[in-house]
């Protein structure tokens, strides 16, 4: 069993309650702005308005369960649970290819059919791969300093649930999992030569991997030139800029939105920004980037001031994931990168994303009532955690 006691009650402190309310902010709006993305596309499907909203609100309280058991359990009992945790997580993986039970989609084998709902096993990987790195990468910090070898078992293993999430067909997960993985290993300051043996063997796949699938090297030719084949690859991309810039300063209104409406498929998930950019014009954009910009300023500071090389390297993990997510949404959004595929946290459609970002913010939450915090004010001591990659070239 988990230790689900909170960790700072004998010195009474709260956690970032800034970090809370951002995230209880973001949650409530994500719900009103999604019924109004997709009230017009539930009912061309047959279904209520608020169909897609209302089903992410029930999906609201299973993911307040997960965020409140990780920011209350002992972080200590979870790390001594990473290796099994890890391999249920490596175990869920394989589900999706079991015919009968894995779903299909537009060539897509990356959901478990539970019958009342379906579930993407690889949202669960990322922050699970976080878990594992933390753990493992500050257990093997010392001995990096001898040698490179002591990281290819870690990394064999992130390569497994990497290839697996690969073999689902979804390359934008791979990636966001991918480069997580690097900048945690580059946290715990691996040695050069690891990231030049890792840059040899990752450069050359990743090409290969984007020329050989038709339907890949399509969406970066949209992304290039998006004009060029409008009723297809690039009708999205398309359809979403053209919504973001008749926003103008102060949007058409919220609910208001036209553009949402046909011409840009899966406003619901993939897209929700663009129907939020449409609604509430530069004002609104501004307002909601600042708002996940300050909980992920919250999520690295709480991070950085952590003296324990575990913690911080857990935190920054979480912090870097969420981080990375929002702005690969939001730039896809804006036609300055390639068509993902990957959710907005606490907008998107999804229950399966949502359980995901309950992990990252509970832990992030959780460290920042952890009695090894200590305040911002001595991180710029050089003690820590973060400041291991230094000491560790020393």
């Amino acid at each position: 069993m988990l230790g689900f006691e909170a960790e700072r009650t004998s010195a009474g402190r709260r956690g970032d309650r800034g970090f809370l309310a951002a995230v209880f902010l973001l949650s409530g709006v994500g719900i009103a702005v999604l019924w109004s993305a997709s009230s017009e596309y539930a009912l061309s499907l047959g279904r209520a308005s608020g169909y897609f909203a209302l089903r992410q609100a029930l999906f609201l309280v299973p993911a307040a369960l997960v965020f409140w058991a990780c920011a209350s359990v002992n972080l200590d009992s979870l790390r001594a649970k990473t290796g099994t945790l890890t391999l249920i997580a490596l175990g869920l993986m394989l589900l999706p290819f079991i015919p009968g039970l894995g779903e299909n989609r537009n060539g897509a084998t990356r959901w478990i059919d539970l019958r009342f709902t379906t579930f993407q096993p690889s949202e669960i990987w990322k922050p699970t791969l976080v878990l594992y790195l933390a753990h493992i990468l500050e257990k093997k910090r010392e001995r990096m300093e001898e040698s490179a070898g002591v990281l290819i078992p870690p990394f064999l293993l992130i390569t497994i649930g990497c290839f697996l999430v690969y073999a689902q067909n979804d390359f934008s997960t791979t990636v966001i999992a991918a480069l997580t993985a690097i900048a945690l290993f580059w946290l715990a300051g691996s040695p050069l030569s690891f990231f030049l043996g890792l840059g040899a063997a990752a450069i050359p796949l990743t090409f290969l991997s984007i020329l050989t699938s038709d339907f890949r090297l399509r969406r970066i030719l949209a992304f290039l030139f998006p004009a060029y084949e409008p009723h297809g690859q690039g009708y999205q991309i398309l359809g979403s800029i053209k919504a973001i810039r008749s926003g103008g300063i102060i949007g058409k209104g919220f609910g208001l939105g036209s553009l949402k409406r046909g011409s840009i498929p899966e406003v619901q998930s993939d897209f929700i920004f663009a129907a939020w950019a449409e609604e509430t014009g530069l004002l609104g954009v501004l307002a909601v980037i600042g708002v996940f910009g300050f909980v992920a300023w919250r999520a690295f500071r709480v991070s950085f001031a952590e003296s324990d090389g575990y913690r911080s390297y857990l935190g920054m993990g979480m912090a870097f994931l969420l981080s990375l997510e929002i702005l690969v949404n939001i730039a896809v959004a804006a036609g300055a990168v390639p068509a993902t595929g990957m959710a907005l946290p606490f907008f998107s459609a999804g229950g399966s994303s949502l359980i995901s970002t309950a992990i990252s913010c509970g832990l992030i939450y959780n460290l920042s009532r952890s009695p090894s915090s200590m305040p911002l004010s001595r991180a710029s001591d050089g003690v820590s955690g973060f400041s291991s990659r230094e000491e560790s070239n020393v």
